[in-house]
């Protein structure tokens, strides 16, 4: 009975890696959209347009505050309570988003005066408002285990950006008419996912109980100081290069790290398939748990290894392949980034040990840690090195932040 239900476990697992592959890889049409304007927009252009896109990502986890990752926990361990879960987060997340953009509304201009620029950062912003949303039905949909309907709103939100932000560009109207495509695409898309979410839990209405906001709060807020920090370690470069660099610098430096971003995907896939089922091991079978966990840092170590090699190895013919001569200078910085790969995809998966083991405090702390390196070799590189003391300065405290989080979960596992 125990072998078959270890069968069984192993199968559902493979099967849950499956579609967590295609909605990982998906992300490829991102990269393609995305090379698209690096392309057909000047490189200056293409510049403001990743700054807007780097800066209102970092607001973005304001608006969601851990919810996200709060979300795939709990429904994991308790699915039917998936629905009422929902409808709360959905009710707290009118309030965060209303901070959030208006927290965009004070800082882009403090930090960039260029006018046209600020109002590029706006309508980002409305774009991150809503995907914020459709990431919490995703949460939902992962915690429940249902990755299948998880890869049709993906594939399905990447697929229309794609092709709504390819036609903005083939218009010629510039970075504002991309930003305006962004919105346009993902209203699209949350109305989709409403519906496919009701027909998975039921009602989809905001609930607002001020007893349940705050429970839901106090364990979000680790995890949300969490995804701040972690989404300002992998954007702030990119500000700090379009606040203290040219607009065109910034755009080389944004080709050669989507690229980079790009291999990420594969811990990306590993990372959301093996957060609910450690979350779930966790509490019923901490063997089961160490084990799994094991053999997944394993498998990303030596996978980082071979895609970082790869991707160093080929960076000449594959960046002018994808983005033109006219980007050149983004070899160096993807060659650098690529020594990172091993340290990023180890990271990932040791999030997803941290959180599945109540780490959230701890977790947090390490990030604010890499996070704060990461901004002081900035300041200190790029100023002299330009986007290859920015590289420098990524891979370095990804390093960093990598060993600080094995040490802080194998203490963990070992505690009785």
């Amino acid at each position: 009975m125990t072998a078959a239900v270890e069968t069984l476990r192993r199968r559902s697992f493979l099967v849950s890696g499956g579609y967590a592959t295609i909605s990982a890889g998906s992300a490829g049409l991102l990269l393609v959209l995305l090379t698209l304007a690096g392309r057909w927009l000047t490189s200056a252009d293409y510049g403001r347009f990743r700054y807007a896109l780097a800066l209102t990502m970092i607001v973005e986890t304001v608006m969601d505050l851990g919810l996200g990752q709060v979300t795939v926990r709990a429904v994991a361990r308790d699915r039917a309570g998936a629905g009422r879960l929902l409808r709360q987060v959905f009710g707290l997340k009118l309030v965060w988003v209303a901070i959030g953009l208006l927290l965009l509304a004070i800082v882009a201009p403090v930090l960039r005066s260029d006018p046209a620029l600020v109002r590029l950062c706006y309508v980002m912003g409305l774009s991150s408002a809503l995907r914020s949303y459709l990431l919490t039905g995703r949460g939902v949909l992962q915690g429940m285990d249902r990755f299948d309907l998880e890869a049709v709103l993906v594939v399905s939100d990447r697929a229309l950006l794609l092709a709504t932000g390819a036609l903005a560009l083939w218009l010629g109207d510039g970075a504002m008419a991309l930003a305006l495509a962004f919105v346009a695409s993902r209203a699209v898309m949350l109305v989709a996912s409403l519906a496919l979410l009701r027909g998975a839990v039921g009602p989809v209405s905001p609930l607002f109980d001020r007893a349940s906001w705050r429970e839901l709060q106090a364990a979000a807020i680790p995890l949300g100081f969490f995804m701040i920090a972690l989404n300002l370690y992998t954007y702030v470069d990119t500000v700090i290069l379009g606040v203290m660099r040219t607009d065109v610098e910034t755009g080389w430096y944004a080709a050669s790290y989507s690229v980079y971003e790009g291999i990420t995907y594969a811990p990306a896939i590993m990372s959301a398939v093996l957060t609910p089922r450690l979350s779930s091991l966790f509490t019923t079978d901490r063997r089961a748990h160490r084990l799994l966990l094991r053999r997944s840092l394993l498998s990303a170590a030596a996978l980082g290894v071979a895609l970082g090699g790869v991707t160093a190895l080929g960076a000449r013919p594959l960046m002018l392949l994808l983005f033109g001569d006219r980007y050149a200078a983004a070899i160096a910085p993807l060659r650098i980034l690529s020594g990172g790969a091993l340290f990023v995809f180890c990271t990932w998966i040791l999030h997803a040990a941290a959180i599945s083991t109540n780490l959230d405090r701890r977790l947090l702390a390490t990030t604010i840690a890499g996070l704060s390196s990461n901004v002081i070799l900035n300041l200190l590189f790029i100023p002299r090195w330009g986007i290859s003391g920015a590289a420098w300065a990524t891979v370095i405290a990804e390093a960093l932040t990598s060993a600080l989080l094995l040490v802080q979960i194998l203490r963990r596992l070992r505690e009785p």
